[in-house]
């Protein structure tokens, strides 16, 4: 596992929302925005990459932000992924804190996924991969159910695009096992091996998003939300 930096609180890296997210919603805590495919140059996707870049190069030290394209996590994959972020509703003003993406090898992409190139695995010509997933929330129950939200919008979104059979992720050991007692559908595909990429010991997964569901509020409710680029998901209370 990458090492944290527990000097570094997570009010320090999860950065400010400059928009209006919760316009008619004040009351509502946490809101999840589909950020859509593709890198795009609005607040809110501005807001899900300086999470990422405050996660992975101040509070873990995975990545050096001088060696970054302007300084922010953005990669190869980014133009192939679907993204997802959380969003927590403050007194001061809103801020980013969880998100996660899918990097799709679809159609005419035949660029391996990471699982592939980092681990020869042979997945085939397609499938998708969960990855980047991040959560900083101090309280492990709104943590718990910010994951739990976002898994729910990318196995909707991956069950829209018809990849139910092709799903994988590359994970650390202790999240491994909270998506097993979340009782979502995981087999590895791999032993744990130590990744220098990650910095830390990691594991290839394949998910079952049709066990995944039937824990996430069931098939028939995951098939319902709206995952289409733009679409928010409310819920929680802001305490008085």
């Amino acid at each position: 596992m990458a090492t944290r930096n527990k000097k570094v609180r997570n009010e320090e890296i999860t950065p400010p929302v400059r928009a209006d997210v919760f316009k008619g919603h004040a009351s509502c805590r946490f809101a999840l925005i589909s950020l859509g495919c593709g890198l795009k140059s609005n607040p809110v996707y501005s807001s899900y990459l300086d999470l990422r870049t405050g996660v992975y190069t101040v509070q873990t030290g995975m990545l050096d932000q001088a060696a970054l394209p302007y300084g922010v996590d953005i990669d190869d994959d980014d133009d192939r992924s679907v993204a997802f972020v959380v969003v927590e509703n403050r007194a001061a003003q809103p801020v980013a804190v969880a998100c996660v993406r899918v990097i799709e090898r679809i159609g005419n992409d035949n660029r391996p996924l990471p699982a592939d190139s980092l681990y020869g695995l042979e997945l085939g010509t397609e499938g998708v991969e969960v990855s980047r997933y991040i959560g900083r929330l101090d309280e492990s129950a709104s943590q718990a159910l910010a994951l739990r939200e976002l898994l729910r919008s990318v196995i909707a979104h991956i069950r829209q695009i018809g990849a139910d059979d092709k799903v994988f992720a590359i994970v650390e050991r202790p999240l491994e096992r909270v998506l097993r007692v979340m009782g979502i559908g995981v087999s590895r595909i791999s032993d744990p091996v130590w990744l220098d990429e990650y910095q830390g010991v990691n594991v290839a997964i394949k998910l079952d998003p049709i066990v995944s569901a039937a824990n996430l509020g069931g098939l028939a409710e995951i098939d319902a939300l709206d995952v289409s680029e733009g679409a928010i998901r409310f819920w929680g209370t802001v305490e008085a």
